[in-house]
């Protein structure tokens, strides 16, 4: 039989495709044993890009949802912590306002006072409070401040029970102005919205709404009793502990009333804090699921491609091991 060989071009043109190869299959698992990713992605889903597509637009809306659970999340949480604040303080001061207005003495009644004006300015703070550059308790006008500062709000309180003799008088001015439509806290000290805030989507067909303002009546109730209180502090019914005392009385029941609806408040916004936390959840999971699909589809088998590329780098070594020795083939070896 006769021998087929190779001519020198040949046989140099040949190990040269060979070389070529032998470079792209180590670059390629190279890039597989690095990257953990197939590179070759078209070969991976037979040219249907449609499942991979499909998945990466899902996993891109999964995450959009997440910015909105997040946001919610800290909406829901820091209301929350404010009115656990808020509740701490009318549950501290309540009572030891009833207690100065027992002891009807002049310490009790200014210190219970002084007490009840710090906390005040507290809880009007904490009404106050920013989440970035939205304000939490103004509804949808969050570019507003909810309420104006607590000294403004005792200026206009201490204007409006000017000329009032009697405790039961300064009660009643202090609770129109704090809870009559269009009384003084609705046009004076409430800069928010009427409007709720929007809700927060949290999936497909799932949102929730934190529908409360700074114009909620038992937020109002408790800024009732602590200005109140507050007033004794200002200097009404200076000469008169009687008249203060009964100030603190009305102003510790008007709080004691009110904790009812702060825990109401709280309970709102605990079912919301559970509804986010499921849909969190939830979130999660399908995330997990979408990422384990693509995985599975883009991802390459780490044991192999370490195996092809041992292989292939032992292949390439041979190549050129054997380039080398042809190189320094010559007639005269032979004669």
């Amino acid at each position: 039989m006769t021998a087929i060989s190779y001519g020198d071009m040949g046989a140099s043109l040949r190990n040269m495709r060979l070389i070529t190869q032998v470079k792209q299959d180590l670059d390629k698992y190279s890039y597989e044993v690095s990257s953990g990713q197939k590179q070759d992605l078209g070969a991976a889903v037979s040219g249907d890009f449609t499942p991979l597509a499909s998945i990466e637009r899902s996993l891109r809306t999964l995450e959009s949802y997440d910015v909105a659970i997040q946001e919610a999340n800290l909406f829901a949480t820091s209301m929350q912590t404010t009115f656990g604040a808020i509740s701490s303080h009318v549950a501290d001061l309540s009572s030891s306002l009833l207690t100065s207005s027992t002891n009807g003495d002049a310490t009790s009644i200014s210190v219970a006072a002084q007490d009840a004006r710090t906390r005040f300015d507290a809880v009007v703070s904490g009404l106050n409070t920013r989440i970035g550059d939205r304000s939490l308790f103004s509804g949808t006008a969050t570019s507003k401040t909810a309420l104006i500062p607590a000294e403004d709000m005792l200026a206009e309180l201490q204007t409006a029970v000017t000329g009032a003799t009697t405790a039961a008088d300064v009660e009643t001015i202090v609770d129109d102005w704090f809870m009559s439509a269009g009384g003084g806290y609705e046009t004076l000290a409430y800069q928010g919205s009427d409007n709720a805030l929007s809700p927060f989507s949290l999936g497909e067909n799932e949102s929730v709404r934190l529908g409360i303002t700074a114009k909620d009546d038992a937020i109002r109730q408790t800024l009732k009793g602590l200005a109140l209180a507050s007033l004794v502090d200002e200097g009404v019914f200076s000469s008169d502990l009687n008249e203060q005392a009964s100030l603190m009385r009305s102003a510790g029941e008007t709080l004691m009333g009110s904790q009812a609806g702060m825990a109401d408040l709280q309970a709102r916004v605990g079912t919301v804090e559970a509804r986010i936390e499921d849909a969190n959840l939830s979130n999660s999971s399908m995330t997990y699921a979408f990422e384990t699909a693509k995985s599975e589809i883009i991802s390459s088998d780490p044991y192999k491609a370490a195996s092809l590329l041992t292989q292939t780098e032992t292949q390439l070594e041979l190549v050129y091991t054997l380039t080398a020795h042809m190189s320094r083939l010559s007639l005269s070896d032979y004669i």
